[in-house]
């Protein structure tokens, strides 16, 4: 409902198009179902504005759709409507030997939040070695659940030590350090997934032994009424596949969306530095998923192997409430080095602010979920950047990559580090946090510290982003840096009308 406060969409014939709001178009009964466009969007008076809230929230349905819909007076004018899910093909649900499960939650309260994570940790079928082949979901309440996704536990011991068994509990939307490998993701709009024939998720006595189910909630009104016991259906085989799968997860971490934006792209490398690391062999693609928020309107994932253009491996229009995935057969090959670069395009005209990454549903991500085999050549579940920073070379291969745009960000990070000792010591003698620009701050922060490569660029938007919760006490020092930022910018100003 957020995007019709603004732009509405009515139905002509059987298409739908883009509408400003105008009293022309609000007093419009577009579905002739005996209520105008206003009234059904909770705007009867026909006085709503950009930036103001309707008159009603509640009772609020489609002006492209004649109500009560199963009405015989409405079956003619909803004709074009088509509500019936395509249910996942999958042959190897029937295959000889094929087991299942059904994993669910106990029935659990839904907290009265807009957005809520929550886990329960579970154990796999171990009276064998298995194939996880395909999976469907069995969900309970269809008006809270976003996404259901499941992840493999690769440290047991670790898991059941730290996660409850049964127990659904809130969690965060990133998984946990003991359950990283994500072995099946269901969204709204989505009915299963069948993996590629030659491979299947190991689980069982030498595969995974537990699993971690994650939930994602939605409940913007605040009901209290409302319980979940929604799960997954697991199919699995002892009929070993040729190939393990894994699933690498590509994408940023970080968005920063401007609002009253027609089209605004984020861009996301995985870098030829870090799939040579990732990677000790070559990879093959079955399956990919693009994965935005409400704001999202195109993704495309691609492929480039040294600096040249090889493949789009997704690009198409994306609808939050429209679930789709790729298939690949035959797979596609991804060699060491070769980078995957990740475009996700956002509309934001009807946003009166930034839009970060995060959690919530009025939050925004940009990720990609890649299935792929043989898990072996694949050392790590993701491969991410901050900006155009590769996490790789802050996380999984410090040393292969010291510093990261010139900068020792682990140093940085050290609040005892003798080079970051000394330099608090000078900005705490010559400036005023918050405070005048002194000359003796100014010629400190212009001839020493301006030359550190931790202040420049996108390694300074990285260093003050992790201080807020690494080091905190590192903002009272750059809060000393910026009291003179102003003046050092005049002064280079003025440097070059002099020299011009």
């Amino acid at each position: 409902m957020e995007e019709v406060k603004s732009i509405h969409l009515v139905r002509t014939s059987r298409m739908l198009v883009w509408c400003k709001w105008t009293r022309a178009l609000c007093e419009m009964d577009s579905d002739g179902d005996g209520k105008t466009n206003g009234e059904e969007l909770g705007d009867p008076a026909c006085v709503w504005v950009k930036g103001n809230s309707p008159a009603a929230t509640n009772g609020i349905s489609h002006p492209g759709t004649c109500t009560p819909f199963s009405s015989p007076a409405c079956k003619a004018a909803n004709s074009w409507v088509d509500c019936e899910k395509k249910n996942t093909q999958c042959d190897a649900r029937n295959d000889v030997g094929m087991k299942s499960v059904t994993i669910r939650m106990p029935e659990t309260v839904v907290p009265t939040v807009a957005t809520v994570y929550y886990c329960m940790l579970v154990e796999l079928p171990t009276d064998g070695d298995y194939h996880l082949v395909s999976f469907e979901p069995a969900i309970d309440n269809v008006y809270v659940n976003h996404h259901i996704l499941i992840f493999g536990c690769d440290d047991p011991e670790d898991a059941v030590r730290a996660f409850p068994l049964n127990k659904p509990t809130e969690c965060k939307m990133a998984p946990e350090m003991q359950c990283m490998t994500l072995m099946g993701v269901w969204r709204y709009g989505s009915t299963g997934q069948c993996l590629n024939k030659n491979s299947g998720f190991r689980i069982g006595r030498k595969g995974y032994r537990y699993a971690r189910i994650q939930y994602h909630w939605n409940n913007p009104e605040m009901r209290t009424d409302y319980t979940d016991k929604s799960g997954l259906k697991l199919y699995y085989t002892p009929n070993l596949r040729t190939y393990d799968a894994t699933t690498w997860t590509v994408g940023t971490i970080y968005t920063e969306i401007p609002p009253g934006e027609e089209e605004f792209e984020v861009k996301a490398v995985c870098s030829s530095d870090c799939s040579s690391r990732y990677l000790s062999g070559p990879i093959y693609i079955t399956r990919a998923q693009n994965h935005m928020h409400s704001l999202g309107r195109r993704q495309k994932i691609q492929q480039y192997r040294n600096g040249v253009w090889i493949r789009d491996i997704t690009n198409a229009p994306y609808n939050y409430n429209d679930y789709s995935e790729f298939e690949f057969d035959p797979p596609i090959e991804i060699l060491p080095g070769d980078e995957i670069k990740t475009t996700c395009t956002f509309r934001t005209v009807d946003q009166n602010r930034t839009i970060f990454i995060g959690d919530g549903t009025s939050d925004e991500m940009c990720f990609g979920f890649i299935i792929v085999y043989p898990a072996q050549h694949l050392h790590g579940g993701t491969c991410l950047s901050w900006k155009d920073i590769d996490m790789c070379k802050l996380n999984e291969f410090t040393s292969d990559f010291p510093t990261v745009k010139g900068c020792n960000v682990k140093a940085m990070m050290n609040p005892f580090h003798p080079d970051l000792v000394s330099l608090f010591s000078n900005l705490r003698t010559y400036c005023k946090p918050f405070g005048i620009c002194t000359h003796e701050c100014k010629h400190y922060v212009k001839n020493v510290v301006a030359k550190n490569p931790c202040f420049k660029g996108t390694a300074n938007d990285l260093i003050r982003h992790m201080s807020i919760s690494k080091v905190p006490v590192f903002m009272t020092y750059l809060a000393a840096i910026d009291s003179c930022r102003t003046e050092i910018e005049m002064d280079n100003c003025q440097e070059q009308c002099d020299s011009g």
